[in-house]
């Protein structure tokens, strides 16, 4: 599952100063999402982060990770304006995935991306924890909308974003996307909010 690129990960270089909010704590249906630190950069991680299918699936440019500046790229998130959360295992300890979120706090709007290392690809990682990710965004960090911006041609996240009950379809933005081999895509926009009632009825 990826959406459109975050604005972190496509200025990758891009430092983050100022304030910072709490770390992300969740646990849910047998997986635990924090805010990734440094400590968890390992070579799979780098590897998987800096693989093709991933970049494609993000409309991303090569972005040849070492450790020590991917250790530094995660650092600069602050769990504020900017969040990098880690999606683990809770049995293994392992790192499944990732959601990023960018922040507009004058407006309350979030923008999503998500990864998956390859090793999980058989497993409904995101599916498993998307709604608590949401929730506690909604719930604790002052975040009323949340977008997913999805490449066309990503037919499997489409229909997975088409049939959630947390997201709605919004709009295609035609040729919104320039590829690094001139090509344009159309952007598919879909969006959760904070008022919205989740599947037992309730809303945040």
């Amino acid at each position: 599952m990826s959406t459109g690129a975050s604005e972190a990960l496509a200025r990758p270089d891009t430092p983050s100063a100022g304030p910072r909010g709490a770390p992300v704590h969740i646990e849910t249906n047998g997986y635990v999402l924090r805010s990734l630190s440094p400590a968890d950069v390992t070579p799979r991680f780098a590897a998987w982060l800096n693989d093709a299918p991933l970049r494609d699936g993000l409309n991303l440019p090569p972005l040849d990770f070492s450790l020590e500046r991917l250790r530094a790229f995660v650092a600069s998130f602050n769990d504020l304006h900017h969040y990098f959360v880690g999606i683990f295992d809770r049995d293994q300890g392992a790192l499944a995935g990732f959601y990023t979120l960018d922040v507009d706090l004058n407006h309350k709007v979030g923008n999503i991306t998500t990864g998956l290392d390859p090793a999980f690809a058989d497993r409904p990682v995101q599916a498993a924890t998307i709604d608590a990710f949401l929730d506690h965004m909604f719930a604790f960090r002052d975040v009323d909308k949340i977008i997913a911006r999805v490449l066309a041609g990503n037919r499997a996240m489409v229909e997975k974003l088409d049939a959630s009950p947390r997201f709605h379809f919004e709009a295609r933005l035609r040729q919104e996307c320039l590829t690094a081999s001139g090509e344009r895509l159309d952007l598919m926009l879909f969006a959760a909010f904070r008022t919205e009632p989740k599947e037992d009825g309730t809303a945040l």
